[in-house]
């Protein structure tokens, strides 16, 4: 018996966000490519297992990560269109912090301030104790983890200070941020398969896991690193959500 052809129907261009479809060129040299493209973009640009804000902020926060800052721009400009608030974009950018360090941050927060047009200055109020120690930050990690990883037990022998600091940025931008530990661990699951590492890939899906989020949303999260980094993305991205599947 012959098998009936697939039929689809063709992806609304109308609810995407991507500059290369809006500009056309992409259609004039392959319509089918350009087809392609947008069934994609439909599953990054529009409300499905995640929200289409939050996948527009894991995008920015990707294209930060990559340097593409035209990108980041119009992915922030689109998420608070779709709902973002200030206060969860100023949540990323700490979580963009701990992930990629000072300089993206500051890339990341400038786009901020653009789109949101508010700048932060210093707090008046004066600096907090935090008390914690080695020990302390161990149990962190195995409350985490499930155990602690040699990495962790490097800093901790050599660089115990280091690793203080690595646990209270570590808790606030996971467990206290205001964009709250799902979206935060599903970001870092955008920019970890954007940069081709299936390592922390599989960290942040277990981490999103723990989090409460589905499976789909874990690979929504993977796929919108496809208009940041392209399809090569998507093979270490879909490594590290199988190597962590129950």
């Amino acid at each position: 018996m012959q098998a009936e052809p697939a039929t689809a129907t063709g992806a609304d261009r109308g609810a995407l966000g991507s500059a290369a479809l809006a500009s056309g060129q992409i259609d004039a040299v392959s319509p089918k490519f350009a087809e392609g493209l947008a069934r994609v973009r439909e599953v990054t640009d529009t409300d499905g297992a995640c929200p289409a804000w939050a996948k527009a902020l894991y995008m920015a926060a990707a294209a930060a990560v990559k340097g593409h800052r035209r990108m980041l721009t119009a992915q922030m400009e689109r998420s608070r269109s779709l709902g973002l608030g200030i206060e969860a974009a100023r949540g990323a950018a700490l979580t963009v912090l701990i992930s990629r360090g000072e300089a993206v941050y500051a890339t990341f927060n400038a786009a901020i301030d653009e789109v949101f047009g508010h700048t932060l200055g210093p707090p008046d109020a004066a600096a907090c104790e935090y008390p914690i120690d080695r020990q302390g930050c161990l149990d962190y990690f195995e409350d985490y983890f499930g155990f602690v990883p040699d990495y962790v037990e490097l800093m901790a022998d050599d660089a115990p200070r280091a690793l203080e600091g690595y646990v209270l940025m570590r808790e606030w931008s996971l467990a206290e941020n205001v964009l709250g530990a799902g979206h935060a661990e599903l970001l870092l699951l955008t920019i970890n398969a954007a940069e081709f590492s299936s390592r922390f890939v599989h960290v942040h899906a277990n981490g999103a896991r723990r989090a409460g989020c589905s499976e789909a949303q874990i690979v929504e999260a993977v796929v919108c690193a496809i208009p940041v980094s392209g399809v090569a993305s998507w093979l270490p991205g879909a490594d590290g959500i199988m190597e962590g599947r129950p």
